[in-house]
């Protein structure tokens, strides 16, 4: 064996206690799982938690799950890489939180479901409902296979000088990785962990695991920030004009221009669409109110995740104004061959590098432990939705013989492993694919394209008393195509249009991927809107129990 010591293999990057705190916290979350998998004797106590979760875990658990690896690295690359536009988002959220806490939270609450696409075929149809578990699947399968690569990307940054070296020598050079090797361990070894806890303790797991998760992504931030002041004596007036005057310009208030990418009125439009979509129509986000015992707890769970999401924002976008301020002063510390931090494919991976090399011993291991939480409180939640749509509107909906409770709580936990190898195989996937996205751009047009369709699906049910069935499937299909299209025009049209004109220098240009939900949400919308009046409608009963005006306005129950 070599007789080079422990300490001295850690001697740059990371050291061995950065290493301890991050096998102490992967051993709690599957001891977590381990202790309340002894809790669960159904598939309601698997997915919904019985109905008795405490609001303050589900609205901890709520913005630690929708959070994920590509918004905590993706937020601070993007406040680097194009300014301030969707930081300033963050205003559009207690508008936000005015829909969620008037109109979705009270309406989904008295329908006690398990699964949000249940609705759909409640008020439209088994169409309707299958559609929008595809489109489900289709988004959150993408979602957490790149949270996995994404994860992996920077904890392989962050490791990698220290511990293959470190591996290789406690095992006598039996095991040796090099970066890619090392990279696929990691990545593999993130999908395996939340795998384990979340199969082990199901939603019940996944709410306590983000709650602990959550204080590490809070604080993984707040430290940074800490560090990054006290090196560059600098504070957030600094940072805010460094971002907003010197090295990008303000970003002007709107553009007639619907591929110019960063304005005030399109991230605005981005971030209100994809969070009213999201509380509207996404299994990950509606289980977490499906999981309390009431209206009240619900809305306090709303309460609790937009004043989270407000707060991490905009300590995320202070992130990335505080590494752009610190870099620019000293660019001696960029990695070899990179010029400035705003360099093309840099933007996402300064973060962890400045976790790996400007935090000291000790703080480094915790931050890489938030970085592992961001990761582990998407994808477990992730798994667990997951199932839950394909239990609950594939196979309980489709099967001909009924089973015990106790065989469909055996069969969603192995459905649930089952998710957890395909999402990793997913992430070895996507590390394949061009690199020339950032994570940002990665979310808005490859997966996100399907939430505003989905989003007026149920939209349309709740508030448009004259749309059927056929309607509705006709237009969610049309909006999934056109996100698609809006995501990728420059990709799928500029071939066809030089071809036509025979000039390579036209290019189709892209609408700003801040459009892309609205903009397919508003087709989506529409077309039902317009349809209605050509198809059969809903039935009277339909109507009556399951719109927004029928259930509040034509019922005597309260609220």
């Amino acid at each position: 064996m070599n007789n080079l010591t422990f300490p001295t293999l850690l001697a740059v990057g990371l050291q061995p206690v950065d290493y301890a705190i991050m096998v102490g916290y992967m051993c709690c979350m599957l001891a977590m799982g381990w202790y309340l998998s002894r809790k669960q004797v159904n598939i309601e106590d698997f997915f919904v938690g019985g109905r008795t979760m405490p609001w303050l875990a589900t609205g901890m658990s709520m913005i630690a799950t929708l959070m994920s690896t590509l918004s905590y690295l993706g937020s601070p690359g993007e406040m680097i890489k194009h300014g301030v536009a969707q930081f300033v988002a963050i205003l559009a959220l207690p508008f936000v939180f005015i829909v969620v806490w008037t109109l979705w939270v009270p309406f989904f609450m008295r329908l006690r479901l398990t699964s949000a696409y249940e609705y759909l075929e409640m008020r439209f149809g088994p169409k309707a409902r299958l559609l929008g578990a595809v489109l489900y699947l289709y988004m959150r399968f993408l979602w957490m296979g790149a949270i996995i690569y994404s994860a992996s990307i920077a904890v392989a940054h962050i490791t990698q000088d220290t511990a293959p070296g470190a591996i290789a020598s406690l095992t006598g050079g039996a095991i040796r990785f090099d970066a890619q090797s090392w990279f696929y361990f990691v990545l593999i070894s993130t999908g395996v962990v939340s795998t384990a806890y979340t199969v082990l303790g199901g939603i019940s797991a996944v709410i306590w695991t983000d709650v602990v998760q959550m204080f590490f992504l809070f604080l993984g931030a707040v430290v940074t920030l800490i560090v990054v002041a006290a090196k560059t004596g600098t504070g957030p007036l600094v940072w805010w004009q460094e971002v907003t005057s010197i090295s990008h310009e303000f970003p002007p208030l709107a553009s007639w221009d619907l591929s110019q990418r960063n304005t005030i009125l399109w991230s605005l439009l981005g971030v209100f669409f994809w969070q009213i979509c999201t509380h509207a129509s996404d299994q990950v986000a509606l289980q977490r109110y499906f999981s309390n015992v009431d209206v009240r707890a619900a809305r306090k769970t709303a309460m609790v995740g937009i004043f989270l999401d407000i707060t991490m924002q905009t300590l995320l976008g202070m992130v990335g104004a505080a590494l752009l301020v610190y870099y620019m002063r000293n660019p001696d510390r960029l990695p070899a061959g990179v010029d400035s931090p705003m360099t093309t494919g840099f933007s996402d991976r300064i973060f962890p590098h400045f976790i790996n090399y400007g935090l000291p011993v000790g703080i480094s291991g915790f931050v890489v432990a938030a970085i592992f939480a961001v990761a582990q409180s998407s994808i477990d939640s992730g798994i667990n939705a997951t199932s839950s749509v394909i239990m609950i509107d594939l196979v309980r909906k489709y099967r001909r013989n009924q089973s015990s409770e106790a065989q469909d709580l055996k069969l969603a936990k192995i459905l649930t492993v089952c998710i957890g190898v395909v999402v990793t195989l997913m992430g070895v996937a996507l590390s394949l694919a061009p690199k020339d996205l950032n994570l940002i751009d990665l979310q808005l047009k490859s997966f996100n394209c399907v939430l505003g369709p989905l989003g007026a699906m149920f939209m349309a049910g709740m508030l448009l008393r004259h749309v059927g069935q056929t309607p509705v499937v006709i237009a969610g299909i049309t909006g999934a195509v056109c996100g698609l299209m809006f995501g990728f025009m420059d990709v799928l049209f500029t071939p066809l249009v030089q071809s036509l004109t025979g000039s390579e220098t036209l290019v189709v240009r892209c609408p700003s991927p801040f459009l892309v939900i609205p903009l397919s949400w508003l087709v989506t919308f529409m077309l039902s809107a317009l349809l209605g009046g050509f198809f059969p409608g809903p039935t009277l009963d339909q109507v009556r129990r399951y719109t927004w005006a029928g259930i509040f306005y034509g019922s005597k129950e309260n609220v």
